[in-house]
């Protein structure tokens, strides 16, 4: 098993596997995205989720998307002791229904999405986010904040919401000056942004989960890349925060390595 850190009653792995993979959403090109979707057969999504236990990670992260929802349900009826944090959907309009259907896969832990949170924010209404909270409350499962812009995450803390958990990008996508069409994800990554969240995180009252810390694939060109961005993550986040990184196992083994580089790297910041 992988150090771990505490959400709620939960002890989760501080290396969490995510899904975004599994449904071709790389944040890179179309042609990656097409190369997940088609080696991500449910066979290998369960094989790699299998992968991934034995490497000691014991949560898989997704917002919640059906088929998502579905192919994860099927894999933890196996037996698997799998904890899966989900995601609210996006829409206000459709937040209720959505938390219901979600609730039907037994979710371990849920969080707000983070486009969620930060359309709240861009459109001054963050004073809604402690109502949609209490309704996460309700399900008596650990409740999380995600969120692109660290100014959501220090209102959360400023207004006492309490939540459980939180997760925070350390890539703000979502800065309306970001888009650009000359971007083949229409996507643009700040390496200014990495600091500041992480700033942001060492003040947060719960435990984070990083997210981004590789730039969906920008900080991967070597193993050693890789190996610094896990380090720079844990040596700038406080004791007890974990990262959520997405994997690609059709061409080298992700999954122990970033295993590997979580353990390294937890060591290294002297906890």
């Amino acid at each position: 098993m992988l150090p771990t850190m505490q959400i709620g009653d939960l002890e989760v792995s501080r290396l969490i596997v995510g899904s975004n993979p599994f449904t071709g959403k790389s944040h890179l090109d179309t042609a990656t995205d097409a190369d997940m979707r088609n080696h991500f057969t449910e066979e290998h999504a369960h094989a790699m989720l299998r992968h991934c236990e034995e490497a000691g990670i014991n949560a898989v992260q997704s917002r919640g998307n059906r088929p998502v929802m579905e192919l994860i349900g099927r894999y933890r009826a196996t037996g698997s002791k799998m904890l899966w944090l989900a995601q609210t959907g996006k829409d206000l309009a459709t937040f209720d229904d959505e938390l219901d259907a979600m609730m039907q896969y037994a979710p371990s832990a849920i969080c707000i999405h983070g486009e969620l949170s930060d359309a709240l924010y861009l459109n001054g209404m963050l004073d809604r986010l402690g109502a949609l909270l209490d309704k996460l409350r309700r399900k008596d499962v650990p409740v999380g904040i995600c969120s692109h812009f660290p100014e959501v995450l220090m209102y959360a803390e400023e207004r006492n919401l309490r939540p459980d958990y939180y997760m925070a990008s350390v890539y703000n996508l979502f800065q309306p000056d970001r888009s650009h069409d000359l971007i083949p994800t229409g996507e643009r990554f700040e390496g200014s942004d990495v600091p500041k969240m992480y700033g942001v995180i060492r003040q947060l009252s719960a435990p984070t989960v990083a997210l981004k810390i590789l730039g969906a694939g920008r900080r991967c060109e070597t193993q050693e890349q890789v190996r610094a961005a896990f380090v720079e993550a844990f040596a700038s986040m406080k004791p007890g925060d974990g990262v959520l990184v997405g994997m690609f196992n059709k061409y080298i083994d992700q999954v122990n390595l970033n295993a590997q580089y979580t353990r390294d790297a937890i060591q290294m910041s002297g906890e």
